[in-house]
């Protein structure tokens, strides 16, 4: 089965495709300075709930990028419904093949570090879209603590400790604005979001001749999460501005 259409199972019916809240997410875009007029690119922007959210509140123009076309739609249509399709627009595209006409005022990119392959090279990537001015919100994976047992840490070698998102940050030559960081009960809610989808996806389709890869599947994100997932990965949305250096 291709990662799209496992992500789509997975997660397609989340409206937030991250362990993280409406409130966060607007609390982010408020520290990025969003206002009425500012132009702002995701990249990796799902069903295009974030870009709503600003969209409500600060009056936004905006433009996400995503690979999955069941996504654009549900983007489309959550543009639509929020009364907001004449600011907001997606392009059903790989954003690592995007290039913007003019630079934004704010680029993002909230869990969708896999594009580039990790943290450092999304924040890259990101620069190239937004102005000299502009702020960059990057919303990742990060370790709680530099203990993490290897045997876990292993698993996931793009994922780094805060200490090591700040260094790349600066080297960047940015500073952080803004952390807002997924308590516990984003994380359950998030997690157990992705069982129930999967876990009604596999009760509707009995015969599906991946349905056993789908089931390894499940069991193999109870088993991370519970066995280490909770206590030592964390995630967090990071609001990075042009730094004095």
């Amino acid at each position: 089965m291709e990662i799209n259409e496992l992500v789509s199972i997975s997660q397609g019916a989340l409206a937030i495709m991250n362990p993280t809240t409406p409130e966060k997410v607007l609390a982010a875009g408020r520290a990025a300075g969003l206002r009425g007029g500012s132009r702002v690119v995701e990249a990796g922007c799902g069903n295009g709930t974030i870009l709503a959210l600003w969209g409500r509140e600060y009056g936004i123009s905006g433009l996400g990028i995503e690979a999955r076309e069941d996504a654009c739609s549900r983007a489309e249509e959550t543009f639509r419904a929020a009364g907001l399709g004449d600011r907001l627009a997606v392009r059903c595209m790989d954003a690592r093949e995007y290039v913007p006409d003019e630079p934004c005022d704010c680029a993002a990119s909230i869990g969708a570090s896999h594009i580039w392959g990790g943290f450092a090279a999304t924040l890259d990537a990101l620069l190239g879209m937004v102005s000299d001015e502009g702020a960059v919100v990057i919303g990742d994976r990060c370790w709680r603590s530099d203990r993490t047992p290897p045997e876990f840490a292993r698993e996931w070698p793009d994922v780094l400790t805060e200490y090591e998102i700040l260094g790349a940050v600066r080297e960047a030559g940015l500073d952080v604005a803004a952390v807002l960081r997924s308590a516990g009960d984003d994380w359950d809610r998030y997690e157990s979001g992705i069982w129930q989808s999967v876990l009604s996806w596999l009760a509707e389709n009995p015969g599906h001749p991946e349905r056993d890869f789908v089931i390894d599947y499940l069991h193999r994100i109870q088993d991370e999460y519970f066995g280490y997932g909770r206590e030592h990965m964390g995630w967090a949305i990071y609001v990075l501005m042009p730094g004095f250096w």
